[in-house]
């Protein structure tokens, strides 16, 4: 009877999960293997013939590309801040959400909705905002704040990338946000409070520890999410002017499909996703090692 129940239960596990690791295999697996693939050629993407140059695509990369360096800098200052706005703000929304609130389901609805509209199209929206809507109101009001070139290149533009990744995934950071507060236990926060614990007290030494997961599972969520700045990236500024505002999935698309480098794309991809791994590996490490602790 018992391995009648294993065979079963393998038959089952095989109908259900091997279609989607099919298709996994099919659009994660597969693709980067044949990225690895092409960037040891020197190939436009189109012809039929490719030219075998080893890892010489790869020495190009570090040693003869300082744009690509330019877009390193620029996408590190936008995962930094992204990371930390949008987890702080969900977190301070979740908070908000989850309080004894009439309005509580209203504001949750509203908070979510950004995040049904495509990253592209609230780009779009939001370069209109910046360049248009800003100047409008700099001639109602005269403060020199709205005056300001936030698609111009430099600092402002990250930030302003980072407002307008924020305003649109920072509700479904907030829903996962909510569910680790919905999962602390009440009768800890109330023992916390006969004990005179302040709120703070009570959120630094019950809830936070609590929410740990959480935390760890949003971090790298957004921590991904903003390594692939694309996007925010095309629609704001389209990497311009010059390269200043390029970041280094646009850098890739760049490279690949407008200068037929599909090769040393394909290079930048691979080293992209080397970074994305290392440092994603190394985060989790050190949310797992706090919830140990």
């Amino acid at each position: 009877m018992k391995k009648n129940n294993k065979s079963a239960l393998a038959k089952e596990v095989v109908i259900f999960v091997m279609p989607l690791l099919i298709l996994y295999f099919i659009f994660f697996i597969l693709p980067f293997f044949m990225g690895t693939y092409y960037s040891l050629f020197n190939w436009d993407g189109i012809s039929k013939t490719k030219e075998f140059v080893g890892l010489k695509n790869y020495i190009e990369l570090f040693t003869d590309d300082p744009d690509y360096f330019k877009s390193m800098v620029f996408t590190l200052k936008y995962v930094v801040l992204n990371v930390l706005a949008t987890n702080i703000l969900a977190l301070l929304l979740a908070l908000i959400v989850n309080s004894k609130l009439k309005s509580s389901k209203f504001l949750r609805t509203c908070f979510f909705l950004p995040n049904v509209i495509s990253m592209l199209v609230v780009g779009y929206i939001w370069r209109f905002v910046f360049n248009q809507g800003c100047a409008a109101i700099y001639e109602i009001t005269g403060w020199d704040f709205f005056n300001t070139s936030w698609l111009g290149g430099g600092n402002v533009t990250v930030v302003a990338m980072v407002i307008v990744a924020t305003w649109q995934s920072v509700g479904y950071i907030m829903i996962i946000y909510l569910a680790g507060l919905q999962m602390v236990d009440t009768t800890l926060l109330e023992a916390a409070a006969i004990d005179g614990a302040t709120w703070f007290q009570k959120f630094r030494n019950v809830t936070f520890p609590l929410i740990l997961p959480s935390i760890g599972v949003n971090l790298f969520m957004v921590l991904s999410q903003s390594f692939r700045l694309f996007d925010v990236n095309l629609s704001l500024t389209g990497g311009g002017p010059g390269r200043e505002t390029m970041g280094l999935a646009l850098d890739i698309y760049t490279e690949g499909f407008q200068n037929n480098r599909m090769g040393y794309g394909a290079a930048k991809a691979v080293v992209l996703f080397v970074i994305v791994i290392a440092i994603a590996i190394l985060q989790l490490r050190l949310t797992n090692s706090k919830e140990d602790a």
